[in-house]
């Protein structure tokens, strides 16, 4: 949240090539493993990868539409890192696609601050919090024994690897920790959570004055 970057230009031929190269390879390796001695399951391990970008999406939709609940602005929204590949926009502010989808960000602003440090710590929340509500659903859903079970069955194996990835990426988004960015030094979204609940009022100020700069 409230992270400032140095846009890049859009993605040239040669770079999108060899993205595409290196997915690729790395797509192959993964299925000339599961080949070899083939069952079922294998695919968890490559579903597991490929639900990690939808549910990147939904992330950052999940801090947005908090963000949007709350009474907030949304500024801006970026899925990835890296050259951007395509421009659309979200609760109408600017979305960036970019090259590489493993992370992203909403940048954000309050109109007023009510209840400011508690709409703030539910924004940052939202996002592995949607992630949560995607475990949890498909966890009532399989039944607390067949969320864990082995099956050869290739819908309940999609299931439970759509599942766990969005328990990892739940889980990963709130260890607190610091992000290096180009603009410098950001918390992550547990973090976050911690500096809204924690921070005294003049330190809590100042971070909110620093992070809207633009």
């Amino acid at each position: 949240m409230y992270i400032d970057q140095k846009d890049k230009t859009p993605s040239s031929r040669a770079e999108k090539i060899f993205i595409l190269i290196l997915s690729g390879l790395f797509l192959f390796m993964m299925c000339m493993e599961m080949i070899s001695d083939y069952e079922p399951r294998k695919l968890s391990m490559l579903l597991f990868i490929l639900f990690w970008v939808p549910l990147l999406f939904l992330h950052e939709f999940g801090h947005a539409l908090m963000a949007k609940f709350c009474g907030w602005e949304v500024k801006r929204t970026v899925i990835g890192f890296g050259s951007v590949m395509h421009t659309t926009r979200l609760f109408g502010a600017p979305m960036e696609i970019r090259m590489v989808p493993l992370e992203g960000f909403v940048s954000i602003a309050p109109l007023n601050m009510s209840w400011v440090r508690v709409k703030h710590a539910l924004i940052y929340f939202a996002g592995p919090g949607i992630e949560l509500l995607v475990f949890f659903a498909i966890m009532v859903f399989l039944g607390t024994d067949q969320i864990f079970a082995h099956h050869d069955n290739y819908a309940q194996i999609a299931l439970q690897s759509l599942a766990f990835a969005a328990l990892a990426g739940a889980i990963i988004n709130l260890i607190p920790i610091g992000i290096q960015t180009e603009s410098g030094n950001s918390p992550n979204d547990g973090l976050g959570i911690l500096l809204c609940l924690t921070s005294s009022k003049l330190d809590y100020e100042l971070w909110i004055q620093e992070n809207q700069k633009s």
